[in-house]
C-alpha cells in the first residue's frame, strides 16, 4: 500500500479502522462520526448505500465494518481525495463492500438509473462562498466551501437517485437548518428523523445537526443529543451513542 510523504495513517474506531490522510489539508472530523452514527440503527442488509462527496471514504468505511449493507459506492469529485478513499478500502480488506468513484456528483444521472439507492448519506461541503474563510488550500476548500456542490443540487440530485421507500441523511451546522428543511420542501422530501449535536453539556446552542428525509411522511422523530466534548473525551461512536 503506496503511502505519500505528505500523508499518514491514522487510527479509526480506535484502530478498528486505518485511515490514509493528508498530514496537512482534508482530515475527517467529528460530523462524519456523528452521520455514521446516525444511520448505523436504520441499515438492512438489502440496502444499496449511496455516499456523495465521501471525502477519503470516512463513512463508507464505518458503515461497511459496522452495518449489515452488502454495497456500499461512494462518489468523490477531488481525484486525489478519491484516490484516497480506493486505497483506504483497500487498506481495510473491504473491497467487496466498498466501490469509489471519482465523479462530479452532478452527472451521476448519466450514471446510475432514477431511483437506485435505499440510503444516500452525505456530509457535504458545510459553507456558503463567502460566507468565512475560504482556505487557500485546494482540497481544504472544496472539502468545505460549496465551490462543486450547492445544497439545492445536493438535495434534487438525492431526490431522483432514492427509491419510494428510501431515506436521505445529511449533517449540517445549526444554521443550515432552516435553508434545509426549505430545500426539502421544494423537491417534496419529508423530514423523519432530527438529532442536535451541542459542544458539551450545558450549552443551550447546538452547532450541528443530522437530518433524515422520506419521500412520505411519518411525522419527525427528535432523538436525543449528542454532546461533542465530554468528561471522557471527545465523541465516540461507542460510548456515546
Amino acid at each position: 500500500m503506496r503511502i505519500y510523504p505528505d500523508e499518514d495513517i491514522s487510527d479509526l474506531l480506535y484502530g478498528e479502522l486505518k485511515i490514509i490522510q493528508k498530514k496537512k489539508g482534508w482530515r475527517y472530523s467529528v460530523d462524519a462520526l456523528l452521520l455514521a452514527d446516525f444511520v448505523l440503527e436504520t441499515i438492512q442488509p438489502k440496502d444499496k448505500i449511496l455516499d456523495l462527496g465521501c471525502g477519503a471514504g470516512v463513512i463508507s468505511l464505518i458503515l461497511a465494518r459496522r452495518s449489515p449493507a452488502r454495497k456500499i459506492i461512494g462518489v468523490e469529485i477531488q481525484k486525489a481525495l478519491a484516490g484516497r478513499a480506493q486505497r483506504n478500502v483497500r487498506l481495510n480488506h473491504l473491497e467487496k463492500k466498498i466501490t469509489i468513484l471519482h465523479r462530479d456528483a452532478r452527472k451521476l444521472p448519466q450514471v446510475f438509473p432514477q431511483k437506485s439507492f435505499d440510503l444516500i448519506v452525505s456530509n457535504p461541503p458545510f459553507r456558503k462562498v463567502g460566507s468565512g474563510y475560504l482556505s487557500p488550500e485546494k482540497e481544504r476548500a472544496i472539502a468545505r466551501y460549496e465551490l462543486k456542490l450547492k445544497m439545492p443540487q445536493l438535495i434534487q440530485l438525492a431526490e431522483y437517485l432514492l427509491k419510494p421507500n428510501g431515506r436521505l441523511a445529511l449533517v449540517y451546522p445549526i444554521e443550515r437548518l432552516k435553508e434545509l428543511l426549505t430545500e426539502l420542501e421544494k423537491s417534496h422530501l419529508k423530514p423523519s428523523r432530527l438529532r442536535l449535536a451541542y459542544h458539551k453539556k450545558g450549552e443551550t446552542r447546538p452547532v450541528l445537526f443530522c437530518l433524515e428525509a422520506r419521500r412520505k411522511s411519518l411525522g419527525l422523530l427528535i432523538q436525543p443529543p449528542w454532546y461533542i466534548e465530554t468528561e471522557k473525551g471527545r465523541f465516540h461512536l461507542d460510548r456515546d451513542r
